[in-house]
């Protein structure tokens, strides 16, 4: 969590998120702790790694990272990019102001087919 605040504050809230699951999934994300990438802790099985970089699953690397989801990621999240260089970063992607209409993290993850998974 500590890429995405470095505050203890309760500053980001969800409240515009009226949907339990999705306010939970949200703060899942946000401390980088969900089912699709930490399984492999409770199963006792190997890590899960990506398909096509194979490197450790993350979720930095699913919503920042991943160049198989480069062309999605400008379709939904264009708007939470740094100003500087157009680079995207988790600390940006996961705030409340990128939740809005037409750059959504939660379209961006289901139309990837990752937000069943997670």
């Amino acid at each position: 969590m500590g890429e995405i605040t470095t505050s203890t504050l309760p500053q980001w809230t969800y409240t515009h998120v009226r949907d339990h699951r999705a306010q939970t999934l949200l703060a899942r994300l946000r401390i980088g702790q969900t089912y699709l990438t930490q399984r492999y802790l409770l199963t006792r099985d190997p890590q899960t790694y990506c398909d096509d970089c194979l490197v450790p699953l993350t979720v930095r690397h699913l919503v920042v990272e991943c160049p198989s989801l480069t062309d999605l990621r400008h379709r939904y999240l264009y708007r939470c990019r740094g100003e500087d260089s157009g680079v995207y970063y988790i600390s940006k992607v996961l705030r409340p102001e990128c939740l809005a209409q037409g750059h959504d993290v939660f379209r961006f993850l289901g139309e990837a087919g990752i937000l069943p998974k997670l």
